[in-house]
Parts: structure tokens; sequence; C-alpha cells
């Protein structure tokens, strides 16, 4: 009975023995796993930055979580690229570090920080918009670089028109059948407008410089035309077209030479004839054809400008007229106005001398 105790006793030995090997070798070969796998899995990367490049070794997949593992800090503005290469197993990492660049516009300056990019990609990160006719001293599609400066010019044109009114012109037109100081506007006068276009060019919000485009008389101006007397009263003879004699202060301008003397005046009955074979008629006068001959044109106006008779035809004659007593006897429509007229001492001016 005692042998087989003691082979009992040998045989749980023997099977702790080889548990406690087999828990040996496993534990090992775990190890031995983990060490290979962990070698297997780690990649090369290779990090630059500021023109420095490091070679790593790292089983990470995330760029930040490599960055991180391997000591390198980025500030907010800073970029990261990552290409990686399949073939080699291997990853490269590139930090670009943000530089200042300066920005100025509107009278102010400020300072970007970005770390790549165009000259339009840095506006756009200071806020500047850029106007239509704005100047910017780089090409938008420049790249960026540390200490560049970026400068615009606000330029801005503006069209804009004046006008002016054109004073319209006034002209007078005489009539010897009116008296001095009578006035009638015949047409009423407009100003006219007078338009000039401008063009105006802003440099950063103050003017620069001022350029016509164009002129123009947008509207004519009308003139006013005022009918003015210009007999010293009213004439009793009118003249048919008073703008053939022209009166200076109720004076013809043109005459030959003046006859002074009394003047009466007369009527007759409808068709009558004169002396001259003419018909008596207003505006028909009876002198000494000897002083003045028959047919010539007269303007007969009283010495003290009481009263005019106007524009009259020597055609007829009489006693008074021959002996000299009367220079000149004038028509009258009726009795009555004959009785009115009474007697005046005249000027008669011979406008153009009769050939009887």
């Amino acid at each position: 009975m005692k042998p087989q105790i003691v082979n009992s006793k040998m045989n749980r030995l023997l099977m702790q023995s080889k548990m406690v090997k087999l828990a040996i070798f496993t534990a090992f070969m775990v190890t031995i796993v983990l060490l290979t796998g962990s070698l297997y899995f780690k990649s090369t990367v290779y990090i630059t930055d500021n023109g420095i490049t490091r070679e790593v070794r790292t089983n990470q997949s995330d760029v930040y979580a490599i960055l991180r593992e391997e000591d390198y800090t980025l500030n907010p503005n800073d970029t990261v690229s990552y290409n990686k290469d399949t073939e080699n197993n291997a990853g490269y990492i590139t930090i670009h570090r943000a530089f200042d660049v300066k920005v100025t516009a509107d009278g102010k300056t400020s300072s970007v920080e970005i770390a790549e990019g165009t000259v339009e990609q840095a506006l756009a990160k200071a806020g500047v918009e850029l106007g239509e006719d704005d100047k910017v001293d780089r090409l938008l599609t420049a790249d960026i670089f540390p200490g560049m400066e970026i400068n615009i010019t606000r330029v801005k044109y503006v069209e804009r028109s004046e006008t002016s009114e054109i004073p319209f012109e006034t002209e007078y037109v005489d009539n010897t059948n009116l008296a001095i100081g009578y006035e009638e506007t015949l047409t009423a006068g407009e100003n006219g407008v007078h338009t000039v276009k401008y063009k105006e060019t802003y440099i950063n919000g103050k003017l620069s410089s001022t350029e016509q485009l164009s002129e123009t008389v947008s509207k004519a101006p009308v003139t006013e035309v005022i009918e003015r007397g210009t007999a010293l009263k009213a004439p009793y003879a009118k003249m048919s077209d008073p703008t053939s004699l022209k009166l200076v202060n109720g004076i013809p301008e043109n005459y030959t030479r003046v006859v002074s003397g009394k003047a009466t005046a007369y009527s007759a009955k409808p068709g009558a004839l004169t002396a001259s074979g003419r018909k008596a008629v207003v505006g028909t006068v009876a002198v000494n054809p000897n002083v003045i001959p028959y047919g010539s044109e007269l303007y007969i106006v009283a010495q003290d400008g009481s009263i005019v008779y106007g524009y009259a035809i020597a055609a007829d004659t009489g006693l008074g007229m021959m002996n000299g007593t009367v220079a000149v006897d004038v028509f009258m429509g009726s009795y009555a106005d004959s009785c009115k007229w009474g007697a005046h001492y005249v000027d008669i001016y011979v406008l153009s001398e009769g050939n009887g």
C-alpha cells in the first residue's frame, strides 16, 4: 500500500510542475506576441516644422495625436498638412506656422495672423471688402509671405449734374402809334436751363479730380418780346406799318427838314377829294405846295408835345396855307374832332420830299 501513496504524490507534483511551465510558456508567448505586434504596427512619420524635419515611429494614425505624442504645440492660426506614402508605410506631416501680414485700408492698419494662402484670402480674413473700383498694390492671387504689407486704395467715381439758368433776353418792338410809357408783353420770356455733367474721382474718401463729361442746353431760353410806344402822345393818324418809322424820344430819327408853324384842323364829307386829287382821309393834310410839295411824307408833333397828329401825306391846300398864316391844316375824321383839335403850334418833320 505504501508504494501507491508515493506514486500518487509524485503524479500530483508532476502535474503542478507541468501547469507552472505551461503558465510560464504562455506568459512568455503573450509577451513575445505583444512585443512583435507593437513593433510590427509602428509606422515611420516625417514631421517638418520651421524647416526642420524629424523622423519618428508611431503606431498612432491621427495626425494631431502624433504631434501631441511628439510634444509639438500648435497655435490657433497654424495649419497642418499630411501626405501618406502607402508603399513605404510612411507619412509626411508639415506644420505651417502662422505669421503676421499687415493690411492697410480706410486709414487703418491691422495685422492678420495667417499661415498660408493668397492676398485675397488674407483680405477676407482681415474683413476687408473690395469695392468695384478699389485698387490693391498686390495681385489678389499672389501668395502671402511673412512681413508682407498689403495696401488698399479706395477709389470711387461719382457722376453729378449741375444745372443753371440761362437768363432770357428782352426784345422791344417799337410802335409809333403808341405813346411813350405804354408797354405790352407780346411773348412771355422763359429762362433756359444749362446742364453740365461731371465725373468726380474720390481717392480714400477725398476728391482727387473732376472731369467734365458733357455740357448741354436742356432747355433753350424764350426771348421776351415787349411792344412799347415811342410817340410823345398816341398819334391821331395811325400808320399801317409803324415799324417803317423810327421815333427817338417822340421825334423821327431820320428826316430831311423841319417846318414849324401853326396847325389847324378841318373835316369833309366822305369821298371828298383833295387839291392833289387824293381822297380826303385821316392822314392827309393841307399845306403850301410851294413850301411842302404834294406827296411829301410828314410827321407832325405839337411843339409842346401835348398832341400828336402823326404820320401824314401832303395832299391838299387852302387859303391860310397859301398866305402863310397857317403852316398845315390836318384832316380829321369828324367835325367834332376838328373842333377838339383847335389850333396848335407844331413841328412838321419832312420824312421824304414829294414830287407834286
